[in-house]
């Protein structure tokens, strides 16, 4: 989706078919600036995963917080979605892991620094170069 603000990331809503979601309820997240996304019709993969990555957020991150206003939690989304996408590595067949860039090599000297963000909820490690 296209955004008119500068910085501003675009929003998605991706949903089901189901029949509770109707025109007007496409309309309310449209004038919010949100673009609607419907799953294809009997494809339970494309559901699956959106399930899935729900389900990991409230785990990994969500639990472990009581929000108070939407620019918090929209914080607290943002920091935890970068580091879901650029820093953890992904476990699956035929996934890859892009948090290696290509011209990788492992640094074995120097001290392990620690990176915590969101009260230590989202931690990674780095080894300075010595």
């Amino acid at each position: 989706m296209w955004c008119s603000k500068q910085g501003v990331e675009p929003s998605f809503l991706i949903r089901d078919a189901d029949t509770k979601f109707s025109a007007c309820f496409d309309i309310v997240w449209a004038s919010e600036g949100a673009r609607v996304i419907q799953i294809p019709h009997r494809a339970p993969d494309a559901n699956a995963f959106a399930e899935s990555f729900i389900g990991t957020i409230k785990r990994e991150c969500l639990d472990f917080f009581v929000c108070f206003s939407r620019s918090q939690l929209d914080y607290i989304l943002r920091t935890w979605v970068r580091h879901y996408n650029t820093e953890r590595p992904h476990r699956g067949r035929g996934i890859g892991n892009n948090v290696l860039q290509l011209d990788f090599r492992p640094v074995r000297d120097g001290p392990i620094r620690r990176n915590r963000k969101l009260g230590g909820v989202v931690t990674s490690y780095t080894r300075e170069v010595a």
